[in-house]
């Protein structure tokens, strides 16, 4: 199989991230493949568990991250007796927004199941409108990332 551009790129990334997922029941169809829509899901659910685990990167009743785009290459089929987790890091941060790489990975084989890319915007929910990336936001990911990412 030929390797994809978001496989390239992803090479060189380093995951401090990593949240195992549950695969549930009604995840599979009737020949136990999990259904690829829902590794958003659980591409989504790592987001959040991402930015749970960052101090100084909670959400508060003002400030909101939207994503703004998201594409993934499905890779390999995942079934409901596989273990997967989901590896998730920023790999740059712009002035108003940032990309998380995430890859969906059996963590027996090591095998790739998926990878994508999402761009995300801080987001000011009274005016409603995209804002700078507040300066604390950024030295906590640059911090866990170990890197700077602007």
């Amino acid at each position: 199989m030929k390797e994809t551009k978001d496989e390239k790129e992803q090479e060189s990334v380093v995951f401090h991230h990593s949240l195992p997922i549950q695969l549930r029941w009604n995840d599979a169809d009737q020949f136990g493949h999990i259904n690829n829509t829902l590794y958003f899901q659980y591409y989504d659910m790592a987001k959040m568990d991402y930015f749970a685990n960052i101090p100084n990167t909670k959400i508060d009743q003002r400030h909101a991250i939207v994503t703004v785009h998201v594409d993934a290459d499905f890779l390999s089929q995942v079934h409901i007796g596989d273990h997967v987790a989901v590896e998730t890091a920023i790999t740059h941060i712009g002035h108003k927004s940032f990309q998380l790489a995430q890859r969906l990975i059996d963590t027996d084989t090591k095998e790739l199941k998926c990878v994508g890319q999402t761009i995300m915007v801080a987001y000011d929910l009274q005016t409603n409108e995209a804002v700078e990336m507040w300066p604390d936001w950024v030295e906590a990911i640059e911090r866990f990332e170990e890197k700077k990412l602007r």
